[in-house]
């Protein structure tokens, strides 16, 4: 059973936060681009206008988002689809159906240097990465070229907006006010964490009683995002925990689970006590041994010299990827969360490195719900995970499958990819040709396609919502595919 669920920053460096951003894109495999004036107006105050017709290439984000899909046009543009209640959409209405044309979004262009501002990386919550639905704890997130970042999606019940609704409603991308210029923005499935240039990192949204906020009290959260930590150089979470490596180590804060149920210990030591502040760890600091002194380091990109570059996590489990693409595993075997046969409850809760197919390592991750999305050196995505709550893929057939599965398996099916996506019970990979490819689309252990996550088309979809889905290629307007 699933457990219970502005105005502009002051001292922006725009130089620093450009290096941000093209570190950003590095790591979704996008090229910088510079400014566009396509269907595009410079505003005074906060707005956001709607591009109808993409031109170039998406690249699917992953986010605890549950039942809504996300990707990122090169140009800086946002797609929305799925479900899109609750503001989600980001075009100022209250509701899109689920059927209906994807929304595209852009962020304010109010004072941006060129008139054009550009998002570079989207993070979402949803409760537990499987309540789409509710406003309170639902909510979008987008880091900006010039090291902003903007939410819209949910309300500030509890915080995770990090800003009130005046004067940019919910239903539009309004910036969050944090001191300095942003270079990463990740999230829990509750709490969003921002790191700055200068390595202070920042933390708002639901703590779940867990202390997932970092904040220093189990319940503890902040209206307006508040620094935790400082000296930080990278930053990474997982469904009920946030991660900061800094060069004296590896620390942690959240939920243990006990450290047998669900997640496991996302400390990998094996503690059961949660942490409502940064902890060390001390399985994860003996990673750390070169190259993790600079701060406001976007993880895993060319500028991340640090021998411990990628930290994410899932429902039964947690991931860390070295600077030599070695795949550290860690959590809840019982559950097929760690990609590995299971062993004592402390072996499964200690980081240990696994095999994705010989001499293949590792170049990221994506968890969705379930299961884990692994993008191999030899461009393949790999796959391990539970498949029998709402199904996945065969790696080899691409059909729809409830066969679990223990050991990381080479998705044959997809053929090669260049990046690899989850959300709630959806995986999604992009291929070289700019189709997104997408799957299953389940919510909440249900097996059919509510939301319409898995769709083949950028107009209204044919796709019902009665079964999960086998793989699914989504072209768009513009892409290769398309032309």
């Amino acid at each position: 059973m699933r457990p219970a669920r502005t105005t502009r920053p002051a001292g922006v460096d725009p130089r620093r936060a450009l290096a941000g951003a093209a570190a950003v894109l590095a790591v979704l495999g996008l090229a910088a681009v510079g400014a566009t004036s396509a269907a595009y107006t410079d505003r005074a105050t906060a707005v956001t206008d709607v591009f109808t017709a993409p031109t170039t290439r998406f690249i699917p984000q992953p986010t605890y988002l549950a039942g809504t899909g996300t990707a990122l046009q090169d140009d800086g543009t946002i797609a929305v689809w799925g479900y899109r209640g609750n503001g989600l959409s980001g075009t100022g209405v209250a509701s899109v159906g689920h059927a209906d044309t994807i929304s595209l979004v852009t962020l304010p262009a109010d004072d941006h240097p060129d008139g054009r501002r550009r998002a570079v990386k989207v993070a979402g919550v949803s409760l537990d990465n499987y309540y789409p639905t509710d406003a309170n704890y639902t909510g979008m997130a987008a880091l900006s070229d010039d090291g902003r970042v903007y939410t819209w999606g949910g309300n500030q019940s509890h915080n995770i907006m990090g800003r009130t609704a005046s004067p940019v409603p919910f239903n539009r991308p309004g910036q969050v006010a944090i001191p300095g210029t942003v270079v990463d923005l990740v999230s829990s499935a509750s709490v969003f964490l921002a790191l700055t240039d200068t390595g202070d990192l920042y933390t708002w949204g639901y703590p779940q009683g867990r202390g997932v906020t970092g904040q220093g009290g189990s319940s503890t959260s902040s209206s307006t995002p508040a620094r935790i930590l400082t000296g930080v150089h990278s930053i990474g979470a997982g469904v009920w925990n946030g991660w900061a490596v800094r060069g004296d180590g590896v620390y942690w804060w959240g939920w243990a689970n006990a450290a047998g149920a669900y997640a496991g210990a996302p400390s990998g030591d094996n503690t059961t006590a949660n942490a409502t502040s940064p902890t060390r760890s001390a399985a994860l600091s003996a990673h750390v041994t070169s190259g993790c002194t600079a701060v406001g380091v976007v993880a895993g990109s060319p500028e991340d010299d640090c021998t411990l570059q990628r930290l994410t996590g899932h429902y039964y489990g947690s991931q860390a990827v070295l600077a030599d693409g070695t795949l550290l595993t860690w959590g809840n075997a019982v559950e097929w969360g760690t990609g590995r046969p299971s062993g004592t409850t402390a072996q499964n809760n200690t980081p240990t490195a696994i095999t994705l197919a010989a001499g293949v390592t590792a170049v990221r991750v994506a968890p969705t719900e379930d299961y884990v999305l692994v993008l191999g050196s030899d461009g393949h995505a790999y796959v391990w995970g539970r498949y029998s709550y709402a199904r996945g893929v065969d790696p080899g057939t691409g059909l729809v499958s409830s066969t679990n599965i223990r050991e990381p398996a080479r998705m044959t099916a997809l053929g090669e990819v260049v990046a690899v996506s989850g959300h709630g019970y959806t995986g999604g990979a992009l291929r070289a040709d700019g189709t997104l490819v997408l799957w299953g689309g389940t919510t909440q252990g249900g097996n059919s396609n509510t939301y319409r996550t898995v769709r083949d088309s950028f107009r209204p979809t044919g796709i019902g919502i009665a079964s999960a889905q086998p793989l699914t290629a989504l072209v768009l307007p513009g892409t290769e595919a398309a032309q």
